[in-house]
Order: C-alpha cells, then structure tokens, then sequence
C-alpha cells in the first residue's frame, strides 16, 4: 500500500503537454513595423520588452499584456496581398460596436463590407491598412450576453469564531476557507472543470481533488495514524506524483466536491477528538502536533482558493468573493 506522504506542498506542478497551443499568429506584411503598429493601437497590445520593434526590421512582434491572447508576429514579405484571407480575425468591442468602428477608422482601418441589419445584429468587415479583412462584431452587451457570474459572497458564519479561543478559532478559518473552495467550483461547467489552461497540471478538477487528498493526508493518516481512505489506497505515486491531478479531469466535478467534503467531515472529527498541543501518530518525521495541522491546511486550502478564483475567472469570467 502506498503512502501519502510526499512532497512538500508548494511544489510546481508539471506535466508534458500532448497538446500543442497557439503561441503566435504570424502575419505577412509589406511593412511589418506599421502593422503592428495599427494591431498595438487596435487590440491594446504592446512591443514584448525583450524584442522591441524597429521601423527597418524583418519582423515586428505585439504582445497582449494580460497574457489572454496569442502574440501576433508580423513578417516581412515582397509582395502586397493579392486576395482575400483565407483566415481573419473576429473582434469583440467592449464599448459597443459602433464606437469600435469609428475608432477604426480613425487609425487607418477601412469599412468593406457592412453586414449590419437595421434591428441591431450582424457585423462589420474591415480591411486594415495592407488589405487584411477582420470583422468587428456587437459587443457582449448589445449580444445581449449575461454578465460575468459572480460566486457567492462569504456567509456570516465565521463572525461569531472571531472571539473564540485558539482551536475554535483556527477550526472556524479552515472552515471558512474550504467554504470558499465550494463557492469558487459551484456552477462550473464540465469543460471548465477538466480545462489546464496553464503549463501546470492545474485544473479545477486537479485541486479540488488535491484538497481532498491532504485533507486525508495530514489529518487521517499522517496526524490521527488511521488507514488511507479510498481512492488514495494502492496509487504508486512515485509512478505518477501528480495522480491526483491528471486523474481529476476525467471525473465529474460533482464526484470530487462530494469526495473532498467527505474528507474535510474526516479531518473535523480528528480535530474535535484532540487539543492542540497532541502530537501526530506519524514518527516518521519530525514530531508535530495538531496546531500545525490546522495552520498548515488553512494556508494549503486558503491558497488553492486563490487559484480556483484565478482559474474561474481566466475560464468562464466568473469573479467574486
């Protein structure tokens, strides 16, 4: 039976990636510098620091500086371009698509083909100052999209642990955290769920299902001493580290919060059973005792948090507290 002891926590996650992503989308140009002058003042783009642009190089780099979107490298070729794009781009304004237009045209783009319909949808084909064709689409609020979904905001609970003595109080925060696990993954759909839009293993999953694990990890077996709770027993984890993680993304979501309460209901029947001060039953390393557990999994759960709501948001924009 394998272990759960491992790793420190706040390892890197990584796993190759059997999938290519789109790092760039090159586009050839009589006058690589223009254009990626235009695309910076259209996209809100900038020169990557690390490759700045001159007017009489081959090639002229933007970057997007929130990291949301592919670079666009601009090349320089001979001849202009003779028909029409076999691949565009589609923009979505958020000031509205009229005003997206204007502003357009004022850095040197031109209307080609106006597909707007007098009650309010369609779009707009626009060239832009070598003859590239883009269309620039309604805004999501003239779409009529909802706005971004905001999580549930923290319930009034932990006000009355803010008195209390130490174990009741560091018991309430670990609490209050794990709570916040559940709002942050409430309402994710399956794609988001199993998504690893990062060059880690990380997915909405993945952590929700590591929780689970330390939850199990630190309180039933490594500091109370009882056998591995399932799933975790037989897993050869120096076969695969990160289990946990690439097996999550396979499962529904739903299965893993029920897996991660039922570890957490574990870990507050450990707790309620000893004070503070009680050492682990793990003598396989230094001694610790129960204080440290539950300051250790406030910050592992209170930090995991953090990167469900970055997840959230960079997936589906869903915000809040």
């Amino acid at each position: 039976m394998g272990s759960l002891v491992r790793g420190g926590g706040g390892k890197v996650r990584s796993m190759p990636l059997s999938l290519p992503r789109i790092r760039s989308i090159t586009v050839d140009a009589r006058n690589p510098y223009t254009q990626a002058q235009f695309w910076a003042a259209a996209l809100g783009f900038v020169e990557d620091p690390r490759y700045p642009n001159a007017p009489e190089d081959p090639e002229a780099l933007i970057i997007d500086p929130q990291a949301h979107h592919p670079r666009l490298l601009f090349m320089s070729v001979p001849e202009p371009k003779a028909v029409k794009n076999r691949l565009h781009l589609d923009l979505q304004p958020h000031d509205g698509r009229e005003a997206a237009v204007a502003r357009l045209q004022e850095l040197g783009a031109r209307v080609i083909d106006d597909r707007r319909q007098p009650d309010g949808p369609g779009w707009v084909v626009m060239a832009d100052p070598e003859g590239n064709e883009f269309c620039v689409e309604r805004s999501p609020a003239e779409r009529g999209d909802p706005a971004p979904p905001r999580t549930a905001d923290a319930g009034p609970a932990i006000a009355a642990q803010r008195t209390e003595g130490e174990g009741e109080m560091l018991a309430a925060m670990l609490d209050w955290s794990r709570d916040t696990v559940l709002r942050k993954v409430k309402g994710t759909s399956p794609a988001c769920a199993s998504a690893v839009p990062f060059s880690s293993a990380s997915s909405i999953a993945g952590i929700v299902k590591h929780l689970a694990l330390v939850e199990d990890s630190w309180f039933t077996e490594r500091f109370a001493g009882r056998p591995t709770p399932e799933p975790w027993v037989g897993i050869d984890w120096d076969a695969d580290p990160d289990w946990e993680f690439h097996s999550a993304t396979s499962e529904p979501l739903n299965d893993l919060i029920a897996q991660y309460q039922a570890a957490c209901e574990r870990s507050r029947a450990v707790t309620a059973e000893h004070d503070l001060d009680d050492l682990a039953a793990d003598t396989s390393r230094p001694p610790f005792n129960l204080r440290f557990v539950l300051l250790h999994m406030l910050e592992e759960t209170a930090r995991h948090a953090g990167h469900l709501d970055v997840l959230r948001e960079h997936l589906d924009g869903t915000i809040g507290a």
